[in-house]
């Protein structure tokens, strides 16, 4: 009986796994304990009159492990990725000056206005393409395409 509820707990980690960043963890535990659990049922013989064997555990162990770590590949894979949506998606794009004074001025890209900043002074012209380096309180930051200054 020990056996059966070692491999509940390893269904339970499992699960916890889809739902909490523990990056592999609770899934590592989770199949350790489930082969733990099919061991203590090997060894006592069966479970409600069944006997099981190592295959079958294996088996199951595998089935469970594979789609788990799947995931977390995929998931580790798109956490890596630029953001596609949202204000930081602008971060290395081109905008074009719209007009300029000092330090600041508005700038247009992806088809919206916004207001930019440079932490120093250029004599950006109206036209001129320039990067944008970061955001900060609804205001780009730039810098001369060129330079990267």
């Amino acid at each position: 009986m020990e056996g059966l509820i070692l491999i509940l707990l390893a269904f339970a980690l499992i699960i916890a796994e889809a739902h909490v960043p523990s990056f592999g963890i609770l899934g590592i535990a989770g199949i350790i304990t489930l082969l733990a659990g099919g061991n203590m049922i090997i060894e006592q013989g069966g479970i409600f009159g069944y006997q099981l064997d190592w295959p079958f555990f294996l088996g199951l162990a595998t089935g469970t492990a594979i789609p788990l770590f799947f995931a977390s590949y995929v998931v580790a894979k798109h956490r890596r990725k630029k953001p596609v949506a949202g204000i930081e998606s602008m971060i290395g794009h081109d905008a074009k000056i719209i007009d300029w004074s000092g330090k600041s001025g508005r700038v247009h890209v992806q088809g919206e206005l916004w207001a930019a900043h440079s932490t120093h002074e250029h004599p950006f012209a109206e036209g001129d393409i320039v990067t944008i380096s970061g955001v900060h309180d609804m205001s780009l930051h730039i810098h001369s395409k060129n330079t990267g200054a």
